[in-house]
């Protein structure tokens, strides 16, 4: 099957503002893996990260709001339909964006904005590797590779250094729909 996540790392905002901006709350509970619907963790580079398994699509309307009076970086991976996606956000507007779906092509890249110095050193690397391999889709790791490098985090691997049960399992809270 494979995951199908999106990843929201916001900075510049207090991890409450981010729950109450994205209408969740707490619980008590942890996880040593991100596999509630929602959860939440700090980052070692500062930055709060949402790991979403329930409604995950990427939205803009979130993202503006997550980003208002803040940066965020967001990561979306769907293995199932191998489409990848990540984007820039600063005081609600969308600074660049990177795209990939291999159903359009397995070779489809698109970018918008001015996209960060290091897409062009993974652009390259992983295209080479397409070329020399197209045995899979390396092409769907770019837009991941550019979070990880920038986020500090890979959707699928654990975070360097941090306790056992990192992710605070968060709650929809439904008094705000």
């Amino acid at each position: 099957m494979g995951f199908r996540v999106l990843l929201i790392a916001v900075k510049g905002k207090k991890q409450e503002t981010v729950h109450n901006d994205y209408s969740v709350v707490t619980t008590d509970k942890y996880e040593s893996i991100p596999e509630s619907d929602v959860t939440g963790v700090l980052l070692p580079s500062g930055a709060y990260l949402l790991y979403i398994n329930d409604e995950i699509i990427p939205d803009e309307n979130v993202f503006y709001k997550l980003s208002k009076n803040a940066y965020l970086i967001a990561c979306y991976v769907n293995e199932t339909t191998m489409q990848s996606f990540v984007c820039s956000w600063k005081d609600g507007i969308e600074e660049w964006s990177v795209f990939h779906d291999a159903q359009q092509s397995i070779k489809h890249l698109e970018t918008i904005g001015e996209v960060p110095r290091q897409v062009k050193s993974i652009q390259d690397k992983l295209f080479l590797k397409q070329d020399n391999c197209g045995d899979a889709d390396y092409i769907f790791d770019i837009p991941i590779e550019l979070f990880k490098n920038l986020g500090g985090i890979d959707y699928d691997q654990e975070i360097e250094g941090a306790k056992p049960e990192p992710w605070q399992v968060l709650s929809r809270d439904k008094c705000s729909h």
